[in-house]
């Protein structure tokens, strides 16, 4: 009864983290993307400005949550691309010809050596760098890691007894995979989800970082923390706040259990 109570209060905390941050897209105190405050650029915390001014003279607060916000939208997209790819290829090896299978084998032996810093360079030499670009470089980065975890989850689920039960008693298809496959197949793929949403936000930060998302003035803790890199001596915390966020969005996902 503890740990479930213990687990129930960290839910909440996700769900009321979650929300504050996308509340960034519509709460903002100012417009993030405005420089209307140039005259007090660098300026510390105020009434008016309660985490100051960064060098161009945007309010700090409005750009550091609206950044959060862009960052576990795309950080969640990228989730969605890699899901939504290596749960294509699953399908494809389990279901096709054993030479398709073993060409899929193959080439996501292949694709899980290349790091998605190569293969956002690689997409940008057909794409504009934008952060569009970098979802996709993420998410076609993290897809073999996803195959080879949902390809484990799913011959563990699928030839287990209580499954093979369910076929002798006459469940087939969707019915056999809603009753018999999914309650436990779901606990695996929330545990991913959770593991993906974090590994994609990190790197989509660090290629933000690199400059690789385009536009200059888009708001994104990585971008941010770039833009903001030459004033660490003169305004700290302009360096400081964009990670401390970071690493709480991270925290939170490590501590949520919707699965259970």
């Amino acid at each position: 009864m503890r740990t479930l109570s213990k687990l129930r209060i960290f839910d909440a905390w996700a769900i009321l983290i979650l929300v504050l941050v996308l509340a960034g897209f519509f709460l903002t105190p100012h417009d993030p993307m405005s420089q209307a405050f140039r005259s007090e650029a660098l300026e510390g915390p105020s009434i008016s400005h309660w985490l100051g001014i960064d060098g161009l003279g945007r309010d700090f607060l409005s750009r550091l949550w609206r950044g959060a916000a862009n960052t576990a939208i795309l950080a969640i997209a990228c989730l969605a691309v890699s899901l939504f790819l290596s749960s294509g290829l699953v399908a494809i090896e389990q279901s096709g010809p054993s030479w398709c299978g073993k060409l899929v084998r193959m080439l996501v032996g292949l694709w899980v050596a290349l790091p998605v810093i190569f293969i956002g360079l690689l997409l940008l030499v057909f794409l504009r760098p934008s952060p569009g670009a970098l979802v996709l470089a993420v998410g076609f980065g993290n897809m073999a890691f996803a195959f080879r975890q949902i390809r484990v989850y799913w011959i563990g689920v699928r030839g287990a007894l209580y499954v093979k039960s369910s076929e002798v008693l006459g469940s087939q298809g969707w019915r056999l995979f809603r009753w018999a496959i999914w309650p436990n197949l779901k606990p695996d793929l929330f545990a991913l989800g959770r593991l993906l949403f974090a590994i994609s936000a990190l790197e989509l930060s660090g290629l933000a970082f690199l400059g690789l998302i385009g536009d200059p003035d888009f708001a994104e803790l990585g971008s941010i923390l770039k833009q903001n890199q030459a004033y660490l001596f003169q305004a700290p915390m302009l360096v400081v706040l964009p990670g401390l966020f970071l690493s709480l969005m991270l925290l939170t996902t490590h501590l949520t259990k919707f699965h259970r």
